[in-house]
């Protein structure tokens, strides 16, 4: 199982494991995860919005490698405050 993650702001790149990520956040105000590389571990964004709520994006799989995105439908009221990988083994 890969380390766990700090959240990050909007435009801020991590690392988690052998995954490279870019956190964004679009013009609706909907948080997301990119993420490029190859390894084996289920993930999602995390979004945690300005107020406080939190909204999950779609499962996503790296296991065949390439670029995925997790993207919430969260729609927060201000801002994405922040964007953290939600992982399972």
């Amino acid at each position: 199982m890969a380390p766990s993650a700090s959240a990050v702001e909007p435009g801020q790149r991590f690392r988690y494991g052998a995954l490279d990520y870019l956190a964004t956040s679009d013009m609706h105000k909907d948080g997301a995860l990119s993420c490029i590389g190859t390894m084996n571990v289920t993930w999602r964004a995390k979004v945690k919005c300005k107020l406080g709520f939190m909204c999950y994006g779609t499962w996503q799989n790296n296991a065949e490698g390439g670029t995925r995105e997790s993207k919430s439908e969260s729609k927060c009221a201000f801002s994405v405050e922040d964007v953290i990988i939600d992982p399972i083994a």
